[in-house]
């Protein structure tokens, strides 16, 4: 299913029992509605739920929505979410504090039914047309799958949030077998043809939505198995050395096939010991692919088509 064609996800927070109801009563026959009554929940939750816009009452006990704006503003994960502010204040001072922090509107209590609708779905809309040309800008010209800059945004929002949960992140690094000679025999508008195949294949396979699949570079690719060991890796690079082998790929009036390598590994990242969120795991990362990588290669000097995991040294 399309993005375009899925309900967006609206995280309400907010103490008030009434005040989430009557909320959830407006919005739910639109949108996927998640209501939470504790801000520090709600912050936390956001980048879970993958939430699309958030409408976020000030006053709670545990921590004000001002507080709770700005972490969420300071987050470089969750800082592109909209934040409506949902306030029964007629104070100026409070609109101007919201708007200061990085709110994108208010919506004041008591609740009007087509206001609610039209303001959030005004930044709904707006959410989804920049999440289109972000996404555009982050595709491969060729196969269709993400590009190198997409794989190293992915990368470091998964390692950040495989580090809050302490859930294990799998990484796949796989060359096509001897492209070179493939181009050399077939051209390269057939070798295109077979880096399209094998990107379909890839994005098929790995088809769960916590699952990315991206070209790195030439005949190169990665994918992201987010929350999965090593016995859920292996099985997914398995799947993936059968149907590439088992593929045809037309070339002309000939019908031929390929085989890839994979370097497999798995890591759960540590915490940073002052934050999370904000935490630049450039080196983490830098060294677990360099790892998986090793794998890769002894997949190559083994022979070929065939998976290899990375075991670090105890």
């Amino acid at each position: 299913m399309g993005q375009e064609n899925e309900k967006a996800c609206i995280m309400v927070i907010d103490d008030s029992p009434m005040e989430l109801r009557a909320l959830a009563m407006i919005l739910s026959p639109t949108y996927e509605v998640k209501l939470l009554t504790s801000g520090k929940e709600g912050y936390e939750l956001a980048g879970k739920h993958r939430a699309d816009l958030i409408l976020l009452d000030l006053n709670m006990p545990d921590i004000s929505g001002f507080e709770v704006l700005k972490m969420l503003k300071e987050d470089k994960d969750l800082m592109d979410i909209p934040v409506i502010i949902v306030t029964g204040s007629e104070s100026s001072d409070d609109e101007i504090q919201g708007l200061q922090l990085g709110a994108a509107d208010f919506i004041r209590k008591p609740f009007v039914d087509a206001i609610v609708k039209l303001r959030v779905g005004l930044h709904v809309q707006l959410r989804r047309q920049l999440k289109l040309v972000e996404r555009f800008s982050l595709l491969d010209g060729l196969t269709g799958i993400g590009n190198r800059r997409h794989f190293d945004q992915t990368m470091m929002t998964e390692f950040r949030r495989s580090a809050r949960s302490g859930e294990p992140i799998g990484l796949l690094m796989l060359d096509i077998d001897y492209f070179k000679k493939f181009n050399d025999r077939f051209g390269h508008v057939n070798g295109d043809e077979c880096l399209k195949t094998v990107a379909y294949i890839l994005e098929k396979t790995a088809a769960r939505g916590s699952d990315f699949a991206f070209r790195w570079g030439g005949e190169e690719f990665v994918i992201i198995l987010c929350n999965t060991p090593k016995e859920g890796v292996l099985s997914v690079a398995e799947r993936l050395r059968v149907a590439i082998e088992q593929a045809e790929i037309i070339c002309g009036d000939e019908v031929t096939s390929t085989t890839i390598s994979i370097g497999a590994g798995v890591t759960i990242p540590s915490p940073s010991p002052i934050e999370v969120y904000n935490h630049d795991y450039t080196d983490d990362i830098k060294d677990f692919m360099t790892n998986v990588n090793k794998a890769l290669h002894a997949a190559k000097a083994g022979g070929r088509n065939r998976v290899e995991f990375f075991e670090p040294f105890e």
